[in-house]
């Protein structure tokens, strides 16, 4: 299929690309990667980028203006999105055709070509085996500006290969992008670098955190709390793995308040599989690390109780 994926950009003059909603590096990596990519193969083709400019991750790259009548006859990507309910800017379905890359386990095929493997730790590094499987036939070169946006997707959704979804492919992937020139440091230090009210954040987080029982730990953070600290939808997400790394914690869960009234979940794990709970509270994502939504800050135990059985299965499959 990356065969026919690649013989569709060739027959398509126009190509828009989008990804998910609140974009994390991954999902722009993929996306500014493979545009970089096409530009660099066909600079004569129309190529754009839509979607929210997160500013937080805005030295990655900000988005294109694109007019509804230049969707017509265009083929169009959707990166690093497994249902369409998350993709960013509702116009995906005025293209001639659409086609899905992403690594997340399938929740939705809503592509005329999906192509998924959950196999592969980010969809930037399916971007890579893309160029790599049709770069002898076509004669392909990849641009320094598309190995730098996919090295940073791989880097940021393998948590910096210490995530166990890192593979010998992500490995091999990283290195013929180290290889294409990337400036490494450059990107580290631009990937983690904290903001003062990051930080200050991550205080209020480390001093309000419980702990159950069974390992499951948790915080919950109004929306005046994340005002206080002038977070936003996109940059809280950096608060998701302060509680990461902390003995006796086998699932931990960041609540946040959205502007709707509704409650964020981010759930992650270092050992439990938390997806299937993830799902039955309109949400889902990989094994260890997924998304919920719950209708109210009384809903959150039941997604706690939830999680502290899961850890319970799992503390005796252990034993």
């Amino acid at each position: 299929m990356l065969n026919e994926i690649w013989s569709e950009i060739v027959a398509f003059d126009k190509i828009i690309i989008h990804r998910h909603v609140s974009p994390d590096p991954d999902a722009l990596g993929s996306q500014l990667g493979l545009a970089a990519l096409i530009h660099e193969n066909y600079p004569e083709k129309f190529v754009k980028t839509v979607g929210f400019t997160e500013p937080s991750l805005a030295w990655m790259g900000v988005m294109d203006e694109v007019k509804d009548e230049e969707y017509e006859g265009a083929l169009v990507f959707v990166m690093d999105t497994a249902n369409s309910a998350r993709i960013d800017d509702g116009r995906f379905k005025l293209g001639a055709k659409l086609i899905k890359l992403d690594h997340h386990p399938v929740v939705e095929d809503y592509a005329d070509l999906n192509y998924v493997n959950t196999n592969a730790t980010a969809t930037s590094e399916i971007v890579v085996s893309l160029f790599l499987a049709n770069k002898e036939q076509y004669d392909l070169k990849m641009s320094l500006e598309a190995a730098q946006h996919l090295y940073t997707g791989i880097i940021a959704d393998s948590g910096r290969f210490l995530y166990d979804n890192t593979t010998t492919a992500t490995l091999g992937a990283a290195s013929f992008l180290y290889d294409c020139g990337i400036d490494r440091n450059k990107i580290h230090e631009l990937l983690y670098r904290r903001p003062l009210n990051i930080v200050q954040a991550q205080g209020f987080v480390l001093s309000q955190f419980e702990v159950s029982e069974a390992g499951v730990a948790y915080f919950k953070m109004s929306k005046d709390v994340q005002d206080s600290y002038g977070l936003t939808t996109g940059t809280r997400s950096a608060l998701v793995n302060t509680l990461a790394n902390i003995e006796g914690i086998r699932v931990w869960v960041c609540f946040f308040e959205n502007e709707d009234g509704r409650i964020r979940a981010n759930i992650r794990s270092n050992g439990p599989i938390i997806n299937e709970v993830a799902a039955r509270f309109e949400g889902g994502g990989h094994p260890k690390a997924s998304g919920a939504i719950v209708k109210a800050w009384d809903d959150c135990q039941a997604l706690l109780d939830e999680l502290e059985q899961v850890c319970h299965t799992y503390v005796k499959e252990l034993n």
